[in-house]
């Protein structure tokens, strides 16, 4: 893939580990320690990575141990690329243990530093939030995780937070939210049910903000749209992808891993690349070029 721009901060978006603390297989059939150490081990040689994004269900079980899980796998990766790293909770997250581990979501900050943070006792019913400087952008985790259902909810409480972060003092190129629940039609009859129940009170906030994409998950498939005039881009799941040419009233996935790298630009333009990764064994490459190749293309064919 090409290199970013300058000014350009370009995002892995990663979604939906569904991580467990004793490598129990999630759905029975997905070792998503391994998928996801599959996908990072992929997208290795992409340059410029500025930001890692998990966007919620880090973790199937809730543990400390799966949230350990990607603090070492993904932190690693970030740290090697001079990244930061970000989090947020979804539904099948629990509260308690990605705090123990993770804290407010805002692991390390711009070049990979660690981000420090005040340990201390936040009641369940709080939602996770944060927010941190990225290359000039403002970056807002949103919790809209509902503990103990499996459909979202931006509360008052975090409506305020986002309120409040995004009325701070401007940023050179905006600001990028980050949260579970897309605010978007949802692709299947199960889906539905468990959608963002108010993204009217959201795209509220949004409105008139200097919020250039929002970055979601949940549905495990790549999605595009808006909201409030702002793009909303869904990442690939990194445990499985959702059929989402299927009957409606059913729900399958295919055992497949992948990401979305999102490159921003200094203009608050912005595009995505979903990135899929291949099966051994299964996918059969239909060709490669070496370099050279690709020279000589370029010289008969590219213009002159």
């Amino acid at each position: 893939m090409q290199p970013p721009a300058p000014d350009t901060l370009r995002i892995l978006h990663l979604s939906d580990t569904h991580l467990t603390g004793d490598g129990a297989l999630h759905q029975g059939s997905v070792d998503t320690t391994r998928a996801l150490e599959s996908v990072l081990d992929h997208v290795d040689a992409l340059p410029g990575i500025g930001l890692v994004v998990v966007s919620g269900d880090v973790s199937e079980d809730g543990s400390a141990d799966s949230y350990r899980v990607v603090l070492e796998r993904v932190g690693d990766f970030a740290r090697r690329h001079g990244a930061a790293f970000v989090a947020v909770p979804g539904n099948h997250d629990q509260r308690e243990g990605f705090r123990q581990v993770l804290a407010n979501g805002h692991v390390l900050g711009a070049g990979a530093q660690a981000v420090v943070h005040t340990m201390e006792h936040v009641p369940l019913t709080v939602p996770v939030s944060g927010r941190s400087i990225v290359a000039g952008r403002r970056i807002v985790t949103v919790d809209t995780s509902v503990p103990g259902a499996g459909y979202g909810e931006v509360s008052d409480l975090a409506l305020e937070r986002l309120r409040a972060a995004l009325a701070d003092e401007s940023t050179p190129f905006g600001s990028v939210v980050v949260l579970h629940h897309p605010p978007l039609p949802a692709p299947t009859e199960l889906h539905d049910a468990l959608r963002l129940q108010n993204p009217e009170a959201l795209a509220e906030v949004l409105r008139g903000s200097d919020v250039r994409v929002v970055l979601a998950g949940h549905y495990h498939h790549h999605f595009a749209g808006a909201l409030a005039g702002v793009p909303v881009l869904v990442a690939p799941g990194v445990a499985n992808d959702t059929d989402v040419a299927g009957p409606y009233e059913e729900e399958s996935a295919f055992v497949q891993s992948g990401a979305l790298v999102v490159d921003l630009a200094a203009d608050g333009s912005v595009w995505s690349t979903p990135v899929r990764v291949p099966v051994v064994g299964v996918d059969r490459r239909a060709f490669h070029h070496d370099a050279d190749t690709v020279r000589r293309i370029i010289e008969a064919a590219g213009r002159r």
